[in-house]
C-alpha cells in the first residue's frame, strides 16, 4: 500500500512539474543554438527556475541513457566532480548523490535528491523528477549541502531511432553565503550549456545504457 502510494504522489508531481513547464509563468529569454531558454520567479524563493527546450539528434534511449549514467555524468554536467546512484528506492525510484566544484574563494556544494525515472510509451517519452531528500547512510561531508529544488528532464521521441526533444528544467539553492541573485546570474546559463554538452555526449558512438538501469530502459530502444 505504501509503495503504491509513493508512486500515487510521485506520478501526481510528475504531472504537475511537466504542466507547470509548459506554463503561462514562463519567460522566454532567449534562444540561442536552437535552444529557446526561459525563466520563471518561484513564490516564496528568491531562487528563480531556468529551462531550456530544443532537439537532440539521437534516439530517445540514448539521451535517456546518458541521464541516467551517473559515471559519466562529470563529462557533461558544468562543474560536476562526482555523482552516484546511492541505492534504488523502487522499480522506478532512486536516490542520487551529486558534488559540484566551486571557484576557489567559496565551498563546494553537494545535493542529495530522490529521482523519479516515468516512461511512458504511448507518448514515447523519457522523465527524470528530481526533488530534495535526506538521507542518513550518506556521511556529512565539509561541502555546503545545497537542495536541488525542483527538476526535471523530459525526452521525447520526435523521429524513432533518430532524433528526440529535451525539455530540461532547474531550480537549484546552494545555500551558504552565496546570495541569490549572484546564483541565479550563474544558473541563467546552465539550459545552455547543458544542451551543448549532452549534444556532444550524445554524438560519441559508445554510449550505452547503464547496467544498473536496464530494466526500466529496455521499452525505449522501440521509441
Amino acid at each position: 500500500m505504501l509503495k503504491g502510494l509513493r508512486q500515487f504522489v510521485w506520478c501526481s508531481l510528475l504531472l504537475s512539474v511537466a504542466w507547470r513547464a509548459d506554463g503561462e509563468d514562463w519567460k522566454l529569454v532567449g534562444k540561442q543554438r536552437g535552444v529557446e531558454i526561459y525563466r520563471r520567479d518561484v513564490p516564496g524563493s528568491d531562487v528563480v527556475s531556468f529551462k531550456g527546450q530544443g532537439m537532440i539528434e539521437a534516439p530517445l534511449w540514448k539521451v535517456a541513457s546518458i541521464l541516467l549514467d551517473t559515471k559519466r555524468a562529470p563529462e557533461w554536467a558544468e562543474s560536476l566532480k562526482e555523482s552516484r546512484v546511492v541505492r534504488r528506492v523502487g522499480p522506478n525510484a532512486y536516490i542520487e548523490y551529486n558534488h559540484l566544484g566551486m571557484p576557489f574563494i567559496l565551498r563546494d556544494r553537494d545535493f542529495v535528491s530522490e529521482v523519479l525515472i516515468e516512461v511512458n510509451a504511448d507518448a514515447r517519452t523519457f522523465g527524470l523528477v528530481y526533488k530534495p531528500t535526506d538521507d542518513h547512510s550518506i556521511a556529512v561531508t565539509k561541502h555546503v549541502r545545497g537542495e536541488i529544488r525542483s527538476g526535471i528532464f523530459q525526452v521525447r521521441s520526435v523521429e524513432p531511432g533518430k532524433r528526440s526533444t529535451l525539455t530540461a528544467e532547474i531550480q537549484a539553492d546552494p545555500k551558504g553565503a552565496i546570495p541569490a541573485w549572484i546564483a541565479n546570474f550563474f544558473q541563467r546559463s546552465w539550459p545552455l550549456t547543458t544542451f551543448e554538452r549532452l549534444r556532444s555526449q550524445a554524438a560519441k558512438p559508445d554510449i550505452a545504457m547503464p547496467e544498473e538501469f536496464k530494466d526500466v530502459l529496455a521499452s525505449t530502444l522501440q521509441f
